[in-house]
């Protein structure tokens, strides 16, 4: 019974525990600099993924006592829908965006949006994330988001520099990570006819099922709580122009606002308005707990079975050792009680015998008992 805690223990660890470890990052680049007052800065939306994504969005802080915001440019990103563009504002340093890819994204490393700022005064300050999320690509909308880093600049007032000779320069190796970037396709404003959907059931589970004017074009569903956290589900219409999407079930429990586009992908990228919007019921108190706590839930469960079952072994053994001890000394008391008797009526040097004979016996079942 014992080996079979073990093998479960051992698979809760080497099991369940390298899930965790299947998250995506969001970063700046690069993660620190120093700059003189006039530089332009360049700094990129960075994401990193050991598992297929299709969604990210985040809101940045900008330190406007150093740097104000120039420009932000989609060029180069891996994302190539936009539900929000990216867009910032000068005066308060904020940087947002909403975006999806289309058909997903393997997984790698790559630029979701590239910032040009401005170093406008000496001192230091961090760039960090207010908020941020990446989804998952598998239908679910799952939260994949395991980090988000900050990066720390430094600007100081502009030198002289003073007039010189030109040197010969050498030219130095720079090492780049390697990361992977999407030819940019142009997204027109919204011209389609918006989808109609309603709420459903598929295979007993709730499903939203929709019709469109467009033939095997791809679909996006919009999932809003009433915290306004958003959460993106992609699919396809058939040859109908009709589609059918399971409701996630890993979204938080509560009430969603629901609606949906359809998307069609060519030479340009071009969308409908949106959809009707339909009101979800999702989820239960579990719900609303991640993969972390319910490990550790696991965990603690089986502490508490296996601290039960050592217990009951324990009192187990003590039974035992008590009926062993009881026999013993039910038996050292007849040997006792035996030579007691033979005392009277033997000569001593035959009661002397029978007393080594008990006292040999007697250190028997002393030894018996040291053992168990």
């Amino acid at each position: 019974m014992a080996k079979v805690f073990k093998l479960i223990f051992l698979f809760t660890i080497f099991g369940f525990f390298p899930l965790l470890s299947h998250g995506a990052n969001l970063s700046i680049s690069p993660t620190s600099g120093s700059f003189e007052v006039g530089d332009k800065v360049t700094v990129r939306v960075m994401v990193s993924s050991e598992t297929p994504i299709n969604a990210v969005s985040a809101v940045l802080a900008i330190p406007t006592s150093i740097f104000s915001i120039e420009s932000v440019s989609k060029s180069g990103s891996i994302l190539n829908f936009w539900v929000t563009e990216p867009t910032f504002s000068k005066g308060a340093g904020i940087l947002s965006f909403e975006g999806v890819k289309l058909n997903g994204f393997p997984g790698g490393t790559g630029a979701v949006v590239t910032a040009t700022l401005k170093a406008i005064a000496p001192g230091t300050g961090t760039i960090l994330f207010n908020s941020g999320q990446i989804l998952a690509n598998d239908g679910q909308g799952t939260d994949v988001t395991s980090g988000m880093s900050k990066a720390t600049f430094a600007v100081v007032p502009k030198k002289e520099v003073p007039v010189t000779t030109p040197k010969a320069s050498v030219k130095e190796e720079v090492v780049v990570e390697e990361e992977i970037s999407e030819p940019e396709v142009k997204q027109v404003p919204a011209s389609l006819l918006p989808p109609a959907i309603e709420l459903g059931k598929k295979f007993g589970e709730q499903a939203i099922y929709g019709n469109t004017d467009y033939l095997t074009s791809e679909v996006l569903l919009t999932f809003i709580s009433k915290t306004g956290t958003k959460v993106f589900i992609i699919g396809e219409t058939d040859d109908k122009g009709s589609f059918i999407l399971l409701v996630p079930q890993t979204l938080r429990q509560g009430i969603y606002q629901v609606s949906a586009i359809v998307i069609e992908e060519r030479e340009t990228i071009s969308y409908s308005h949106a959809s009707n919007i339909i009101q979800v019921r999702i989820g239960n108190i579990f719900s609303d707990i991640g993969i972390t706590v319910k490990i550790g839930i696991f965990v603690i469960i089986f502490i508490l079975l296996y601290f039960i079952f050592r217990v009951f072994m324990y009192a187990r053994n003590n039974n035992i050792i008590r009926a062993y001890l009881e026999r013993d000394v039910k038996e050292m008391n007849s040997i006792l009680t035996k030579s007691e008797k033979d005392l009277g009526r033997r000569s001593t040097s035959s009661a002397l015998k029978d007393i080594k004979e008990a006292e040999s016996l007697i250190n028997k079942e002393l030894r018996d008992i040291d053992k168990l």
